[in-house]
């Protein structure tokens, strides 16, 4: 732990806390103390044949002055002649080296290794798969800083769009720092090997990633080193926002040197000035789209050179414009992005939901557009079902059943490919008729039932009787009981037609 976060712990006069001190010569552990508002650091010193802490014995005189076999014993003895001091917890990100194991090595940095490996938290029985990261052997104290800064950095930081972190393990060397394992690979090597990924893909990671920065700007930190390198991507296909190495904390920070900065991701400010806030991510942002709506072919303002772009960025209107990016619908967010005057640049709330509702219309129009490519099913397509034909189609139809045409020969009429191979021979039967008149029928057959009198062709068929216009009108049928004549009525002759039911709902009436 270094001392600007051990001020920041201590907020209490008498509380302490036992740390390990990095220098740029020597490591030892150290004892803070708040005393009447300034912080003290005693050195604790260790031999064969214990503990001491001569310093602590200066500024107390009433401690012993005698070697401890623990270090917890110096405190026990120096609470009992000061009851009053409270000893701060150790913060939950700072982890055991023994909770953790490592397994495969993932990839090897400057200044440390990654690892795939499994974490188990104090208690837990079941333990988890895990990114470590670990800092080469007998590491500097500017490095070990880095990582403890990135650690405290990611500490508030929980968002499903940003690498989740589990904590540092900083009590002994190697310093390890636990993360998300994300498999998926980094955004820049997926676009470069997979040159036909999808449009709506693109813009979903665009907005995943504008979620991710909303979220960072609003907890006041500043990224400074967003691009598709930057950020991975899961299993299920979602971008989480990682290395914050670069980043700082709170709302602008002016940096002097910009040695470390990625030149070509940089705002004209940040060139100019060394001014850093949200703006400057924003504008990062901007060129990472350029990114994505080029594959990563190349390099943001490829084929310049370092200098040559960063004048360029000073100085054009609009130095990350492309005219052929894919997809085209973030040309626009491109340009306000990257709006030379922060004032009117757009900040990630803005940029967030002008992501979403791209994605939501770029969804829509998809679906709209699958739906016009599919073939349309029923009377649109050509074959009319039999329950749609007209009546007058369908008798036909019907009809057909009863005269099948046969060759000259006898058989049925063969299919046309019967004559190409003899494994496909089918039969069918012809639903055509050259004499369109009645059908004839053999001798002795009738189609009137048996019992019935003789139908009458329909042309010939008679009309019923219509009642004369100076007639009183007919009674209403009566629908319970169905009126039948007795025999001594004087009741005309029924009239020839077809037999009908004896439950018709309109009984013939005579007169």
């Amino acid at each position: 732990m270094f001392g600007n976060i051990c001020d920041k712990l201590l907020k209490w006069d008498h509380s302490f806390l036992v740390r390990r001190v990095i220098t740029k010569t020597d490591k030892f552990l150290c004892l803070s103390v708040r005393i009447a508002s300034k912080v003290y650091h005693f050195r604790l010193r260790t031999n064969q044949h214990g503990w001491t802490c001569p310093k602590l014995q200066e500024k107390f005189p009433r401690l012993p002055k005698q070697r401890y076999e623990h270090i917890f014993e110096i405190i026990n003895s120096w609470s009992q002649i000061f009851p009053s001091i409270i000893a701060v917890p150790r913060r939950s990100m700072v982890l055991q080296h023994d909770w953790i194991q490592l397994d495969q090595i993932l990839g090897k940095g400057a200044f440390g290794e990654v690892f795939k490996a499994r974490f188990t938290a104090s208690g837990a029985t079941a333990s988890i798969e895990v990114a470590a990261k670990r800092a080469l052997g007998d590491a500097k104290r500017s490095k070990i800083q880095e990582f403890c800064h990135e650690a405290s950095i990611q500490a508030v930081l929980q968002h499903e769009n940003v690498v989740a972190f589990y904590g540092i393990a900083s009590l002994e060397e190697p310093i390890i720092v636990l993360m998300e394992l994300v498999t998926g690979g980094d955004l820049e090597k997926l676009l470069k090997s997979n040159l036909k990924i999808s449009k709506v893909q693109i813009i979903y990671f665009a907005m995943n990633i504008a979620c991710g920065m909303r979220y960072i700007a609003s907890k006041n930190v500043i990224h400074r080193d967003l691009a598709a390198r930057n950020c991975l991507i899961t299993k299920d296909l979602k971008a989480k926002i990682s290395d914050f190495g670069l980043s700082r904390l709170g709302p602008q920070v002016i940096e002097k040197s910009i040695k470390k900065a990625p030149i070509r991701w940089m705002s004209p400010e940040s060139l100019l000035t060394g001014t850093f806030n949200e703006k400057t991510d924003v504008w990062s942002y901007g060129v990472l789209l350029t990114e994505m709506m080029t594959r990563c072919a190349h390099k943001p303002l490829w084929p310049m050179g370092i200098k040559d772009a960063q004048e360029h960025i000073k100085t054009s209107d609009a130095p990350h414009r492309i005219q052929n990016g894919e997809p085209w619908e973030l040309l626009a967010i491109v340009d306000a992005c990257c709006d030379r005057n922060p004032e009117t640049r757009f900040n990630f709330q803005t940029v967030k939901r002008q992501m979403r509702t791209i994605y939501t219309n770029c969804l829509a129009a998809g679906n709209q557009q699958q739906e016009t490519n599919q073939t349309p099913i029923g009377p649109t397509s050509g074959v009319i079902p039999l329950e749609m034909k007209k009546s007058n189609d369908r008798q036909k139809t019907m009809n057909t059943t009863l005269g099948r045409k046969k060759s000259k020969d006898g058989g049925m009429i063969k299919s046309s490919k019967s004559k190409k191979s003899k494994k496909s021979k089918r039969k069918f039967f012809s639903f055509r008729r050259k004499n369109k008149n009645g059908i004839q029928l053999p001798t002795g057959m009738s189609t009137v039932p048996v019992g019935s009198p003789k139908a009458t062709p329909t042309s010939q068929a008679p009309s019923l009787p219509t009642p004369p216009l100076n007639t009183p009108p007919l009674p209403p049928p009566q629908t319970s009981v169905t009126s039948v004549p007795s025999p001594s009525q004087n009741s005309a002759p029924p009239i020839s037609g077809p037999p009908t039911s004896t439950q018709s709902k309109s009984p013939t009436t005579t007169q």
